[in-house]
């Protein structure tokens, strides 16, 4: 692997799932085919992407995992107020879940 990092977002931007919804479809056809299955739903395909990537190091936000959109963002920017107060939902991260994680880090070589 690589010596580098790949994201899905970070902290200053929307969620996958935020971004997508605000995408046009032109846009949209562009990111989906880059995309290893187009017809996965978003934030999972931006996900499976960065964890099929070359980097050695891949980062997915809290709010991506749980699928969550731009309501869930963490920081805008240039304002001074509604930042930094996101909290993970009590119970978002469930059995489910984690299976679903756990199977796409195998399917991507990234278990240990």
């Amino acid at each position: 692997m690589g010596q580098s990092v790949v994201y899905t977002g970070t902290h200053d931007n929307d969620t996958t799932v935020g971004w997508w919804q605000l995408l046009d479809e032109r846009t949209r056809d562009q990111v989906r085919s880059s995309l290893s299955d187009p017809d996965e739903p978003m934030p999972w395909a931006l996900i499976r992407l960065a964890l099929e990537s070359t980097a050695r190091l891949a980062v997915v936000p809290a709010q991506d995992l749980l699928a969550l959109g731009s309501e869930s963002r963490m920081n805008t920017p240039g304002t001074a107020s509604g930042n930094w107060s996101w909290q993970a939902p009590a119970h978002g991260f469930d059995d489910d879940l984690a299976a679903r994680i756990r199977g796409l880090l195998a399917a991507t070589d990234r278990v240990g």
